[in-house]
């Protein structure tokens, strides 16, 4: 049996034990060391959470964008997708991973900048090290599993036993360059990165139509009163559910079906949160003047 094939073998008996594990229970069960007459099993733990450039103050950020620049830009010049670096927490880049696919299909650009640190360096611990990758985590774990999808979130959380503290994971940092040099491959089914039926599809334009028409104008106080009514309908095929809106340029003197959010300032539906395919809301305000707000969906 060859290697790949060992490790797909272990891999599979770990999550058939796992799946015949009973769940767990804190009135019958202990964490620890399980003695003899005890049943094993996993020790549940939450997923790690995932930070985002808007949690990083600007200096953190421009740090780890212009690492992530320099992964990207020797995914680009070697033309492969997958590329890899691990930076010691002085700042210095340690070694670089590239995917090739060699020399077996589990070669992925973390493992192969893992082992490049260790060759060259013999670290056999990366507590206080940082990685980057072009392709993210999430990715790789679906590509290689289509039909088992692990977020990164959920397999960091299970960082127990390794460490006294979890990872600390950050997503998004230049989104937009490594989505736009990865692409998507939902639609190519003769690529190795092919993944069915992982893909999701997300509409790039919202279903939802807004309709607006002034019922009436009257003058009050000096000024041009009017009442609006409107009907959000859903154009899809699919229910949305706790849609939200932006406004623009002015705040109703009242308003119903409506209501706002002032933190975020956004607006959702007062009553039932769902519109289903083909229905309609319908919402109504008063305004100073004779024009409309432009409430648009968010999403």
């Amino acid at each position: 049996m060859n290697k790949i094939a060992l490790l797909f073998t272990i891999f599979f008996a770990l999550f058939a034990i796992s799946f015949a594990c009973d769940e767990f229970n804190p009135n019958t069960s202990t964490i620890g060391e399980c003695t003899a007459t005890q049943k094993a099993s996993w020790k549940p733990t939450d997923n790690v959470q995932v930070l985002t450039p808007a949690d990083l103050d600007p200096q953190k950020l421009g740090m780890h964008e212009e690492r992530m620049a320099y992964v990207l830009a020797i995914a680009k010049q070697q033309n492969k997708k997958f590329v890899a670096s691990i930076y010691h927490q002085n700042g210095t880049l340690m070694c670089l991973g590239v995917n090739t696919g060699k020399p077996n299909i589990i070669s992925h650009g973390e493992i192969v900048a893992i082992n490049n640190c260790t060759a060259l360096h013999g670290i056999t611990s990366f507590t206080n090290y940082t990685l980057y990758t072009s392709g993210g985590n999430d990715l790789l774990c679906k590509i290689c599993m289509s039909n088992i999808p692990m977020d990164s979130s959920y397999i960091f959380g299970r960082y127990y036993g390794l460490r006294a503290s979890p990872p600390r994971v950050i997503g998004g940092v230049l989104r937009t360059e490594a989505d736009a040099w990865f692409g998507s491959y939902c639609s190519k089914p003769t690529s190795i990165y092919y993944i069915k039926p992982q893909c999701v599809c997300t509409n790039t334009t919202s279903p939802l139509k807004i309709d607006q028409t002034r019922y009436s104008s009257w003058f009050e106080n000096g000024k041009t009163v009017s009442q609006f009514g409107g009907t959000i309908t859903n154009t899809g095929s699919v229910t949305v559910t706790n849609p939200t809106f932006t406004s623009s340029p002015n705040r109703p003197n009242s308003i119903w079906g409506l209501s706002v959010n002032e933190a975020t300032n956004l607006w959702s539906l007062q009553w039932y949160p769902v519109i289903q395919p083909g229905q309609s809301f319908s919402f109504g305000y008063i305004i100073d003047g004779e024009d409309t707000i432009a409430f648009q969906p968010t999403a």
